[in-house]
């Protein structure tokens, strides 16, 4: 059985300029009367897919601090690389109504007064590694950018050279797109193109013993400021940079094993099942 020539909604009404491919609704229902099985693919749903980060700008205040390519090059795998979940993106719409009476019995006419969108607060979780890195990195991203606790100062102009004319905000803040793909990895479903970004803590910092129970692990929700684009036009730059994208042989399955050859002291050890095939062979009475 064919799909319908027309499942899709391409460039009409309310699809125009979408970048993924949307299903017409006027096809694929199946709560009527009863179901119309010849259009059982356009009754396809939606799945939300994981969405990922890419950093667009990093903070210009790194570019004043020691090594300023490794500021950059981290918080580039910090937010791409390395979360275990990235929430509080948010862009539904809601609509605020006034009411005045109608009538004595209780019903009432609504009015929109209002419509206002979800603000995103992003929110990225994180896997402490050994040594603390990513508190160290969020603590002197603040401490050096926005303000250290005791002197009110931003540290980053207390440096010997390269000291910033400005504390704008570009000079603290990042920018970073997130971007929702389709099933294919090659359409943009959802983005949200996020700017003014800088961590608003650490995360909690402290220290305990007791010695009846396990060492713990930590786990760091670190919350973002942003100031965001959701529309096609965040959609349009999305898209650009997810063709930019190239997964073309990127299958995990093919990959190379992730090492090469047996270690030399292990290949060394005298007895194991490759010698014992090879004394086996070198004993046999008949020998082919």
């Amino acid at each position: 059985m064919g799909r319908l020539t027309d499942a899709l909604l391409e460039g009409r009404a309310f699809s125009r300029g979408a970048t993924q491919p949307m299903l017409d609704l006027v096809h694929g229902g199946q709560m009527g009367f009863a179901p119309d099985l010849t259009e059982w693919v356009s009754n396809g749903n939606y799945v939300r897919r994981n969405l990922f980060c890419l950093l667009v700008e990093a903070p210009k205040f790194f570019l004043a601090m020691p090594d300023p390519d490794k500021w950059t090059a981290t918080l580039k795998a910090l937010v791409e690389l390395h979360p275990r979940t990235i929430e509080g993106l948010n862009a539904g719409l809601t609509v605020e109504t006034a009411e005045t009476p109608v009538g004595g019995a209780g019903e009432v006419q609504e009015e929109f007064v209002d419509v206002k969108k979800a603000r995103s607060q992003p929110v990225f979780t994180f896997d402490e590694k050994y040594g603390r890195p990513v508190q160290s990195f969020l603590s002197d991203w603040i401490r050096y950018g926005l303000m250290d606790p005791d002197s009110k100062v931003a540290n980053v102009g207390t440096l010997a050279s390269n000291r910033p004319t400005d504390m704008l905000a570009d000079n603290y803040a990042a920018t970073m797109i997130f971007i929702e793909p389709d099933p294919t990895h090659r359409k943009v479903v959802k983005s949200w193109l996020c700017t003014n970004m800088f961590p608003k803590g650490t995360g909690d910092i402290s220290g305990k013993r007791d010695i009846t129970s396990g060492a713990e692990l930590l786990s760091l929700n670190i919350e973002f400021t942003a100031l965001s684009q959701f529309n096609l036009g965040s959609n349009v730059l999305a898209q650009a940079l997810l063709d930019n994208i190239n997964i073309t042989n990127a299958n995990p399955y093919l990959r190379p094993a992730f090492i090469d050859t047996v270690a030399a002291d292990v290949n060394a050890a005298a007895k194991g099942y490759r010698s014992e095939a090879e004394q086996l062979g070198s004993t046999a009475l008949n020998r082919g």
